[in-house]
């Protein structure tokens, strides 16, 4: 993987570099560098041609990268939330069941529906249960309840009497 890495990176960069020459070749600074680079590729239609493909190719490479990493990262976010169910954006269920408490019935159906999209539970418009799960879903984090809704243990662990 590491290395899959780092050779996109250095195509990324080569790139770059290949992008910044033909800028500079393109809008010459007066240095007669186009003259010199279109004679040199066959003409200025060749080149400017070949400046295209070069920005075309650069730009497909990246947008491909960019839905390799998205794909990466959303099963990445998948598995950890199968891990640790607890772990569900509580900040943002925070925030929308404090919206439920608004009296716009528009919005509460709309933070409604995001609720119930984000946790995966229905458990209707009225905040209070909301308030109730989120509760218990930071106690079972904090390793204070078990999922199954008992208390867990608070018991030390002993040490074994050295011999």
């Amino acid at each position: 993987m590491k290395t899959l890495i780092a050779l996109t990176t250095a195509l990324r960069n080569l790139w770059l570099l290949s992008q910044g020459i033909m800028l500079l070749i393109v809008l010459d600074p007066g240095l007669g560098v186009y003259e010199a680079a279109s004679e040199l590729a066959g003409g200025p239609e060749v080149l400017l041609r070949g400046a295209l493909v070069l920005v075309l190719a650069g730009l497909l490479w990246e947008h491909f990268l960019g839905i390799l990493t998205r794909k990466r990262q959303s099963a990445l976010a998948r598995a950890l939330l199968r891990l640790q169910p607890g772990l569900q954006h509580i900040g943002a269920i925070r925030i929308l069941i404090h919206s439920l408490a608004t009296g716009d019935p528009k919005m509460v159906e709309s933070v409604h529906q995001e609720l119930v999209k984000l946790t995966g539970k229905n458990l209707g418009p009225d905040p209070h249960p909301w308030r109730q799960w989120l509760d218990l879903q930071e106690k079972i984090s904090a390793g204070k309840m078990e999922p199954n809704g008992t208390e867990s243990p608070e018991t030390p662990i002993e040490e074994e009497p050295s011999q």
